[in-house]
């Protein structure tokens, strides 16, 4: 184990880096929390915001049914 204490920042700079590597997560998702984070815009409106987006495509692309 390493002496070096890293900052908060190093810490979440690491967990965004690496997050697409953990099995099982939902890409698309990830994807848009790593985007917003690398563009300083991580907040909690614009989480909900690109949520809300990434839910009414995945609506929009289901098949309709014929009723």
């Amino acid at each position: 184990m390493s002496d070096e204490i890293k900052s908060g920042k190093d810490v979440i700079d690491e967990f965004f880096a690496e997050i697409l590597n953990v099995e099982g997560v939902d890409e698309k998702t990830v994807g848009k929390l790593v985007e917003l984070y690398s563009e300083g815009e991580l907040t909690d409106i614009k989480i909900q915001n690109a949520l809300e987006e990434l839910k009414q495509d995945a609506l929009n692309q289901k098949p309709k049914s014929d009723d």
